[in-house]
């Protein structure tokens, strides 16, 4: 771990001496002791008002600031909440933490952040290591009154993401003031950039306070609109890119200017950090204009993103994981690792994630930290560095068990990072989503399809959690050295360009496998490969046939509806792909009339390779009033994203369920490669369903578990939140109960042993750790477990790694030990 990084409020500190708050701040990296001693650096990030501390600041150490002292809703926007006509609601107003909270002076502040440079220097988990103190900038005004934002400046509040005007846009442009500021005693001149006030203010703040980097929170640099789908470009209905390209490249050369005018004012030494958008990098193109590319490549010396908080706010790891993905595609020149960020938490909200929204569950660290890049030299690129938010609460407490009860959870997923891409591998175009975007003939409506089919995708439960963008991918090519890919699924949108379609069909030729996604009027060569010609556009209400094998059964409700509404702002335009000439018919059409069109299209290549395309509609509702798409009800919509698990198949991946109701949520599923494991992570919203699991290699026997044996696989009833390592896997057995269980070595020079059992005439075949030496595979062993038959095992050297498999079918018990 690169660096740990504490965030905290200033609620715990009020009202404190020097030695108490210097206690306080022991006891902060005493409660996270076990995870400082793995951090090569420790930085705490103050949230210690919502920026305005920044921007108000005169210079006068003893002048007062304004601070986070609040619960709720500091600067309410909206007019009324219709279901709180009494504003008791926190959203609606703000209540003090305490009530003697007053306001503190930037010389408490300072001597705040001294004591927590005092106590790492002491603390036996941070002495002697580097140690940093940022603080946060934040667009919104939830965390405290700002004058500044809302009274005297409003004019920079472009954003309307909580009501009309309520946040700071990075490219906004600054009325003149004849306020003093330590920054400008002569006040603010006409047209000064927020970029350059925002860092000289800091850069002076920063030197009388003792600060080492500032903090963009909530999207801050990256656009307008940073929660919210809708954006500049984009208002639900129209994209404008594409009747006004200008307005795009207009847009990113604003948001440029700003980078260029906050990094004129911040020297290198003063650090920069970024939380980033909530939505993925393609989505913030076509709204936003987000140039992250050139933000990456400008020399501006950030952190990249960390991943977004939806899977506590509303458990849509989708948009999270495919937000996160999208943007460590690619990295900033001199970053070999990206952050990860956890919502332990909230000092404004009254919530603590842990405790409330997660239950005390993992899943949110499990499934991220699962999250792996393959870069441009074929290595593995996992997190390396850790965020808490925040160590306190709503009431400045810092309860004990939350640390006591994820600590564990963190060192464990942390330790169990990836070292190998996992079998389903997100080809991302990061470049080219650029060009499309900045180009003579703009895409937006491609660029938003591309990250929102594959939130889809995961929310329905396929395991995808590796990227490597088109760029890493071209490198490995030339360099003949994409063997790191060998045995993957590469999971891609549809061509964008003539040279991304043929890097796609060298793959196939080559024997590789692919899951396309899109429209394919940009890869004519691969339409034809298909079977497939192009056609009028057809939009609107169509039926669905489709010759797949169902995967999901329910108890009630079991016909699927066989309709949806195609709308071709959220899924990439109209129909426009046809059965070719004397080709064979599509596995699965859209109908209206004698009208059809095609859905899914495969072929397969001399070499092995199979190309499996999906066109991939997206039956979703984009609103002003929701910050994300909402999918139609899957009672009443075709359920398009099984088509993804139905498609997998074809690859060897069998991934079910078994529910109540076809309404039911599906289980979030992520699997990598660890130590040559396989990684078994998840998410079981309703944990009435039942998760049904087939790979290549047969069932999966995940450690400290059954599974009921059936015709489709292994069928697990599972927890909220749950990870195994998984190194069995059986074929030829379709009936039965078989697991897989811990035991003790219980000899000397065996370092572990695992039981398998209930296995009736199948085949075995075991992933051992790289260092296991000799394993032998005991059968219905005895007591004292140190001999007995063994059934003999054959190396196989596979894609994925070494694989031991029995050379007979076994039955009964079996004892693995190395």
């Amino acid at each position: 771990m690169q660096n740990l990084t504490l965030e905290v409020s200033l609620k715990p500190f009020y009202n404190l001496d020097d030695a108490a708050t210097l206690a306080t701040c022991a006891e902060a990296f005493r409660q996270w002791d076990h995870l400082a001693r793995h951090a090569s650096a420790i930085s705490i990030l103050f949230w210690a008002s919502d920026g305005s501390e920044i921007l108000d600041y005169t210079g006068d150490l003893d002048a007062e600031m304004e601070w986070a002292r609040y619960v709720g809703n500091s600067n309410a926007h909206l007019d009324s909440i219709p279901t709180d006509p009494e504003k008791k609601s926190l959203h609606s107003r703000a209540w003090l933490y305490r009530p003697d909270a007053r306001p503190i002076t930037y010389r408490r502040l300072s001597t705040i952040a001294r004591a927590w440079r005092e106590a790492a220097a002491a603390a036996p988990a941070t002495k002697g290591k580097p140690f940093r103190v940022g603080l946060a900038f934040d667009p919104g005004g939830e965390f405290a009154p700002s004058d500044f934002k809302y009274k005297r400046h409003r004019e920079i509040c472009l954003s309307d993401t909580m009501g009309k005007a309520s946040f700071v846009c990075c490219y906004g442009i600054l009325n003149s003031d004849t306020r003093r500021y330590a920054a400008f005693p002569e006040g603010i001149p006409q047209d000064t950039s927020i970029g350059t006030f925002l860092g000289r203010q800091f850069r002076l703040l920063a030197a009388d306070i003792g600060l080492d980097y500032l903090w963009l929170s909530n999207g801050f640099g990256f656009g307008m609109e940073t929660w919210l789908t809708i954006g500049p470009l984009f208002d639900g209905t129209i994209f404008t890119a594409a009747v006004d390209p200008q307005k795009a490249r207009d847009t990113r050369d604003r948001i440029l200017a700003f980078w260029h005018d906050l990094r004129n004012e911040l020297p290198q030494h003063i650090g920069i950090e970024t939380r980033g958008t909530n939505l993925g990098t393609a989505t913030d193109l076509a709204s936003d204009a987000t140039p992250l590319r050139e933000l990456y490549e400008g020399k501006f010396n950030f952190a990249p993103p960390p991943n977004s908080p939806w899977a506590a706010i509303n458990g849509d790891f989708g948009i999270e994981l495919a937000g996160y993905m999208s943007r460590i595609a690619e990295l900033p020149p001199e970053r070999t690792g990206f952050p990860f960020r956890y919502y332990i938490h909230d000092p404004w909200w009254l919530n603590s994630p842990w405790l409330d929204r997660y239950e005390g569950q993992p899943h949110d660290i499990y499934l991220p930290l699962a999250t792996a890049r393959v870069a441009a030299d074929g290595r593995i690129q996992t997190a390396d560095t850790l965020n808490l938010l925040s160590i306190d609460d709503s009431h400045g407490r810092m309860p004990e068990t939350v640390p006591n009860q994820s600590t564990p959870h963190l060192l464990r997923a942390w330790a169990e990072r990836p070292d190998a891409p996992g079998p389903f591998v997100w080809l991302y175009p990061f470049d080219e989503i650029h060009d499309a975007m900045f180009g003579s003939q703009p895409a937006p409506g491609r660029l938003f399809h591309i990250d929102w089919f594959v939130r889809e995708a995961i929310n329905d439960g396929l395991p995808l959690n590796t990227v490597i963008s088109t760029r890493a991918f071209a490198a490995l090519a030339e360099r003949r050295a994409l063997d790191v890919l060998a045995g993957r699924v590469l999971v891609t949108p549809a061509p964008l360009d003539p040279a991304s379609e043929q890097r796609l069909l060298d793959r196939a030729d080559a024997g590789g496998s692919l899951l396309v996604y899109g429209p394919l009027d940009a890869a004519p060569v691969l339409r034809s490969r298909l079977g497939l010609a192009p056609a009028a556009p057809l939009s609107g209400r169509l039926d669905i046939q489709s010759a797949l094998p169902v995967l999901d059964c329910f108890l009630t409700d079991p016909e699927r509806t066989n309709h949806y509404e195609h709308r071709s702002i959220a899924s990439a335009g109209a129909l426009t792909e046809t059965t070719a000439p004397n080709a064979e018919t599509p596995p699965v059409v859209a109908v209206r009339g004698g009208e059809s069109r095609a859905l899914s299209a495969h072929f397969q290549t001399p070499a092995g390779g199979l190309v499996w395309w999906l066109r991939a509609p997206l039956p979703l509702t984009i609103t002003k009033g929701s910050h994300l798409p909402v999918p139609d009800r899957r009672e009443d919509a075709f359920p398009f994203s099984e088509l993804v698990r139905q498609a997998i198949t074809r690859f060897g991946w069998h991934i079910g369920c078994s529910a109540v109701s076809p309404a039911q949520r599906r289980p979030i599923l992520g699997i990598h490669r660890h130590a040559n494991a396989w990684f078994f992570s998840g998410y079981t919203p309703d944990t009435t369903v039942e998760l049904v699991l087939r790979t290549p290699f047969g069932v999966p026997l995940l450690v400290g578990c059954e599974t009921l044996l059936t015709e489709g696989g292994g069928a697990y009833r599972l927890p909220r939140a749950w990870r195994h390592e998984c190194r069995v896997f059986i074929d030829g057995q379709t009936t039965g109960v078989a697991g897989c269980i811990e035991r003790h070595p219980a000899q000397v020079g065996v370092t572990r042993r695992l039981r398998v059992s209930g296995l009736r005439d199948a085949t075995l075949r075991f992933f051992p750790p790289p260092d296991a030496g000799p394993v032998t595979a005991f059968v219905n062993l005895q007591w004292p477990f140190i001999s007995g038959d063994t059934a003999p095992l054959k190396t196989i050297h596979t894609p994925h790694g070494t694989m031991l498999e029995t050379s007979a079918t076994v039955s009964g018990d079996i004892f693995l030990s190395w």
